[in-house]
């Protein structure tokens, strides 16, 4: 039995009309290990139980079967088993080996097309996506912890096949410093009487002390400067969803126009990032590459404290197993680290946002709490994982033998009609073809001009017999005479 005393339950879903199954393992517990992270809330869970007749099959420790971590009312931890191993070695005998991930790994069960054709705000995009699931989405419906504040910011998001945790990274990243996160729901439980998985997204908050540690709470702690996030120049690649392809640049103002340092801490480094996937505006993308330069454009830190002890706000000891991810931690021993001594929690001085948290405790007593602090990166991973996500994409690309215009995604095209002489009010046209195909037949087009000779006022350009391969686009002249007419078409309803 663990020290600490947490209850570890476990129990199928969904109920069945029999009673539901709910089995409590903390005393059977001989190791223990739990994260939770920002972005994600609820990380891993690992545990070993040592079970009488462990070979005997138990509903509520089966694969996708619900566990619940707890001290008292306050869930540490909540998931799914996603490996449970029945093992047996010759120092530890028989015993299961259990692994579970945190109740967010249900938003990467469902890659979807988009379902997009205007321009709409991040918090409607999300609702939207939940109501679509909502007949299987294991997660809470309920959208009250989503935005809270709002953006206005809109969007025409081409999310073809990908699922809601990478959507949700994609609208983070363009609101600029926001965060999302799984907890447990205050209120709502579900047929088990445990609480359910709840979304919450917002800005990210570095300034309110939600955790405090003392010197004598820590065990030890890595304040290290990071180079991977020191950059004063950052510039951007973006798609306009009408003008086209661009770029921008902005600048940290103490660097020099010519570059050199100038008051800059450090000399001209740049980030280049490509955000091509989510159509965007150009004042969008500057506010995503202002976000970024914000963040970047000071020394930021690395920083991994071992904690043996943890308090609260005002000061009061609560248990380790209580940190959560996206919160603030105040280390009032680090002040000294200011150019001037902080009197206060400072952000990055002696307050960091925690990314992570690690929760070990074994059999013996032993128990500690690992953080990653700040501004965390680990480039060996964070590598990784873009290639696997690059993979993934990849394997998710529409079409086998030609390329499909994703669900939702505007195409924009050039077209031109020229006729030498033709009579007053007659019309004519040409045929366009998409390229690539589009996922469906687009319900119209809209036409910018860029130049126009004898064609007649009112509605000058339609397109007619409209398929998912091209159509035809027509003019009619004004009066007897050549016509011409050049410019550009973007597709509606595609």
């Amino acid at each position: 039995m663990l020290r600490s005393a947490l209850s570890l339950w476990a129990y199928p879903i969904p109920a069945t009309a029999e009673p539901t199954i709910v089995g409590e393992y903390g005393e059977q517990i001989e190791a223990l290990e739990f994260t939770t992270v920002a972005p994600g809330g609820f990380g891993d869970l690992a545990c070993v139980l040592k079970l009488p007749n462990a070979r005997l099959p138990r509903p509520e420790l089966a694969l996708f079967a619900r566990v619940c971590l707890r001290d008292g009312s306050f869930t540490a931890f909540s998931g799914e088993w996603s490996d449970p191993a029945l093992a047996l070695d010759g120092a530890a005998g028989e015993y299961v080996a259990l692994s579970a991930l945190g109740g967010g790994v249900a938003l990467r069960d469902d890659p979807d097309d988009a379902s997009y054709n205007s321009a709409t705000t991040a918090q409607a995009i999300i609702a939207a996506e939940f109501a679509k699931r909502a007949a299987y989405l294991p997660i809470d419906q309920d959208m009250s912890g989503v935005l809270p504040n709002a953006p206005t910011n809109t969007f025409t998001p081409v999310y073809d096949g990908y699922n809601l945790e990478e959507i949700l990274h994609d609208l983070m990243g363009a609101l600029g410093d926001y965060v999302w996160t799984v907890y447990d729901h205050p209120t709502h439980v579900d047929t088990a009487g445990f609480p359910t998985w709840r979304l919450l997204a917002h800005q990210r908050d570095i300034t309110t002390t939600v955790y405090m540690a003392h010197s004598e709470d820590i065990l030890s702690w890595r304040v290290m400067p990071s180079a991977q996030r020191a950059y004063n120049v950052v510039q951007v690649a973006y798609v306009d969803p009408v003008a086209g392809p661009g770029a921008l640049t902005v600048s940290d103002p103490r660097l020099n126009g010519d570059g050199s340092q100038g008051n800059a801490p450090f000399r001209r480094r740049k980030l280049r990032r490509n955000l091509g996937r989510l159509p965007l505006t150009a004042t969008q993308a500057t506010a995503i590459a202002n976000a970024w330069l914000a963040t970047y454009s000071n020394p930021t830190n690395k920083v991994e404290a071992e904690l043996a002890a943890v308090r609260d706000a005002n000061g009061v000891p609560i248990p380790l197993s209580h940190v959560r991810a996206d919160g603030n931690l105040f280390v009032p021993e680090l002040a000294v680290r200011g150019q001037q001594l902080a009197q206060q929690p400072t952000p990055g001085v002696n307050q960091f946002w925690i990314a992570e948290t690690r929760y070990q405790e074994t059999a013996t007593g032993d128990a500690r709490l690992t953080l990653q602090l700040d501004n965390y990166a680990d480039r060996a991973v964070a590598l990784l994982a873009r290639l696997q996500i690059a993979d993934e994409a990849r394997q998710r690309q529409r079409g086998v033998y030609r390329a499909v215009q994703s669900p939702g995604a505007q195409q924009v095209g050039y077209c031109s009609i020229r006729s030498p002489s033709v009579a007053g009010g007659q019309t004519v046209g040409v045929g366009v073809c998409f390229v690539p195909t589009l996922s469906k037949t687009p319900t119209g087009l809209t036409f910018t001009t860029i130049a126009s000779t004898n064609v007649g006022s009112g509605p000058t350009v339609t397109s007619g017999s409209l398929t998912p391969y091209g159509c035809e686009v027509t003019v009619t002249a004004s009066t007897t005479g050549a016509v011409v007419w050049t410019g550009k078409y973007t597709t509606v309803g595609a």
